[in-house]
């Protein structure tokens, strides 16, 4: 990537910034930056990330503007919110600490921030341009044809139960993150404030989606039941739909899988992750579906 200083400083107007490397996520890479007082995460992803760090970048912006805490992207001097070339966005620093999931508390805490932000997504049934049905939602998610794939005659197979069990179900469809695990959930202590970052990739789909990923991140509906409960509560689903979590649940194994698959099948070790590491993803993936 070209000089990060620069591209601050012509884009920006941040002249002077002071940049620190925070190191990669699973797609990307970020940076501290400081300048005149105030603090910034600037991220960068490939170029084929770019789509999705944009559509991130609009869905944080747009609930940034409704009240939530979301590391709402600076907008560049052009007008912006993503650069191009590089795939680069700024965002606002958001104050608190990362959640672990691992105290009723905060599961609370994390599912009043979801339950909030899928309500405030215009919740409805299905989607007005794409239909009623599950079908429409991510298809190369869950693509038997997606790099590696065909390798892991399982997962190919996985595939086809999930969509035939998921693609007739109507249900409630809203604005989701796409990812919500723990650390992605910031709790600021001195306000009682918790926001949600990491929002490429954001788009409309089943709420249950978002749901079953929470869930899966902590490790299961029994690990998960503090979030359930006030999910259950607060959320856009009736009781009714939410019998539908399973199916979810393994609709985002399978996705687990398709995604381990194609990096392994690309030696992508973006992130910092070694070969060992995308084997276990797919492991874990395989064992996730074999439980559920």
């Amino acid at each position: 990537m070209k000089n990060l200083a620069e591209l601050l400083a012509t884009h920006w107007g941040m002249a002077a910034a002071r940049v620190r490397s925070l190191g990669g996520g699973m797609n990307s890479q970020t940076w501290w930056v400081e300048h005149d007082g105030a603090t910034f995460v600037a991220k960068s992803v490939p170029a084929s990330g770019l789509p999705d760090l944009i559509a991130g970048a609009e869905v944080a912006a747009a609930l940034a503007d409704a009240g939530f805490v979301t590391g709402r992207p600076v907008p560049a001097r052009e007008g912006m919110l993503v650069l191009t070339d590089p795939a680069l966005v700024l965002l606002q620093h958001v104050p608190g600490r990362e959640l672990d999931g691992g105290t009723a508390e905060e599961q609370g805490w994390m599912a009043d921030t979801l339950a909030g932000i899928h309500t405030a997504g215009n919740p409805a049934v299905g989607d007005p341009a794409l239909g009623p049905g599950t079908a429409a939602f991510a298809p190369d998610w869950l693509s038997p044809h997606a790099p590696g794939v065909a390798d892991h005659p399982w997962l190919t197979a996985a595939i086809d139960a999930v969509r035939a069990e998921t693609d007739p179900l109507t249900v409630t469809w809203s604005v989701l993150h796409t990812d919500p695990f723990p650390g992605a959930f910031i709790h600021d202590d001195r306000t009682g404030t918790t926001g949600l970052v990491d929002w490429a990739g954001a788009r409309r789909g089943p709420v249950l989606y978002d749901v079953a990923s929470a869930v899966m991140y902590l490790g299961g509906t029994d690990r998960a039941a503090a979030f359930l409960r006030r999910y259950s509560a607060r959320g856009p689903l009736t009781a009714h739909e939410l019998q539908h979590l399973d199916a979810f649940r393994r609709f985002r194994a399978a996705v687990q899988g398709v995604y381990f698959a194609g990096r392994l099948a690309t030696n992508d070790l973006t992130g910092g992750i070694d070969t060992t590491e995308n084997e276990k993803g797919l492991a874990d993936a395989r064992r996730l579906l074999a439980t559920l």
